[in-house]
This record gives structure tokens, sequence and C-alpha cells, in this order.
């Protein structure tokens, strides 16, 4: 079996924005442009093009750390969904786990919080450290925390659950080291997208990189946090804008590419309280 090709993407997305317009006032004008340009791309040799290399977690992020603070296309949707959840925090001692180069970590210090961060990867951590000189940084993996039970009294974490296949033990882990009454945030990739075949993706070295994510369902999420002990206080859906519908296809076939990814679910937000 060949790799995907930036041409089968193409189709994909023409034919994702096609399915989206199809009973719209003015569907028979958007049919024939989406069907002109699935024509157009099937005699494309230029397309015929791998859509980039596939990589795991633990060497991708080697070499994502240099642009993951580029800002990534879903920081602006996410970040406006947990700012307002994270900024009724007293000051406390606040976990971000996986934290990677410390965008959480930087803001909750800002904001008076003892922060302790845990990632998976050194590269990620080696970034972070210097950006919040009087925090507490750990190697480590989400479903094997390196903390103390009960040791902090919220938590953060962020865009990283996707890249675990099975979200309860991760629940768990947060659940052991959240004091009681502690609050939980947890962002991440909508399911909707992931099932779409969105990937996490970025320039590496020789050309764009992408890594595989885990799909969770919404039920996935709450289910597994209400087995560890936490309540749910709060969840939203923040929907792609333009700006975040940042894919291969947004510059070659730009109107398809809003009409097919603009509006749909781009992450999912979860407070959850210890009980």
């Amino acid at each position: 079996m060949t790799d995907p090709t930036l041409g089968q993407l193409v189709i994909g997305v023409e034919g994702l924005a096609l399915l989206r317009r199809l009973y719209t006032a003015d569907g028979a004008g958007i049919r024939a442009d989406r069907l002109a340009e699935i024509r157009d791309a099937l005699d494309r040799a230029d397309l015929d093009v791998p859509l980039g290399t596939e990589t795991d977690v633990d060497a991708g992020y080697v070499q994502w750390s240099r642009s993951y603070d580029a800002p990534l296309r879903l920081f602006a949707v996410e970040g406006a969904a947990v700012r307002p959840r994270v900024d009724a925090w007293a000051p406390g001692t606040v976990l971000d786990a996986a934290c990677g180069t410390g965008r959480w970590s930087e803001y909750l210090a800002a904001r008076g919080h003892a922060v302790v961060g845990v990632d998976r990867s050194a590269a990620m951590l080696d970034l972070a450290r210097p950006k919040i000189p009087g925090g507490r940084f750990e190697e480590g993996r989400l479903d094997a925390l390196p903390l103390d039970d009960g040791c902090v009294d919220n938590a953060v974490c962020a865009l990283a659950m996707v890249h675990v296949a099975d979200v309860g033990p991760v629940f768990a882990e947060l659940a052991r080291v959240v004091r009681p009454g502690g609050r939980v945030v947890v962002s991440d990739v909508h399911p909707f997208l992931v099932t779409l075949g969105w990937q996490a993706q970025f320039a590496g070295e020789e050309g764009r990189v992408f890594i595989r994510p885990h799909p969770h369902l919404v039920s996935d999420y709450a289910c597994a946090a209400l087995a560890a002990g936490f309540a749910v206080r709060g969840v939203e859906e923040p929907r792609l804008t333009p700006e975040a519908a940042a894919t291969p296809t947004a510059a070659l076939v730009p109107e398809a590419n809003a009409a097919a990814y603009v509006g749909l679910p781009a992450v999912v937000v979860w407070e959850f309280e210890r009980t």
C-alpha cells in the first residue's frame, strides 16, 4: 500500500466540502465548483507527492520541539476556552501534565502559581525550563506521573491525550496527584477531526512529518474521568476558525478547504473536579 498523497487529500477535502454544502440554497454552483476542482486534481501530476513521513510520538517531538512555539494552528481556539477556567484558580501548586515547551506553565506561573511540569520529551522540557526559572520539571508519562499522591491543587493537560491509546490510566493518575476539591482542565483535539483524518503535522528536518493521533470519543473522556473519581464541571467544543483550518490544502483549494473545515468542532475542553 502506497503512502497517501497530496492529491488524495485535496480530493477528500473537496468531497467533504461538497457534502457540507450539498443542500444549501446556492448548492448548484457550489457542487459545480467542487466537481471542477476534483477533475482538475485528478489530472495534476504535481499533486502526486507524499503527504509526509509518519513518525512516533517520541521521535516526532524531538523534531517538533524546534517549531512548537510557532504557535500551532489550534492554540488560539483552545486557549480562548481554557484561559477563563484556569484564571478562576487561586494561586497554588499546579501540574502542567504533558507540558511540552511550557506554553501553559508560563501562563500559570505569571498568575502566581507554583508550576510542576511533566512531559515525556526531554527536548521539550529543555525548552520549558528556562521560561519558568522557579518551576519544577520532570520527565515522565501521563499514565505514570513521577509525583507524590495529592501533591498539587489543580492541573492542566492540554492537547495531549490524543497521543495515548487509553485515557483511563491518565485520568487515574491525575486523580491520584490532585488534591480533593481540585480542578483539572483537559483540552484535546476534537474526536470529530481525528475521525476525519486530522493529523499532528509539522515541518520536519526533511519535509512534512506527522504523528498519528488516537481517536477518543467525547464519552471516552467523560467515562474515564467519572471512573477515576472526577465530577464534570464544564465542557466546551470550540469550532475551527478560518485561521485554525490551516491544512496542506489551504493554499491549493482555499474555498474548498474553508467549506470543509471551518465551523467543525476543533477541540474539546473539559473542566473536572476531584471529588
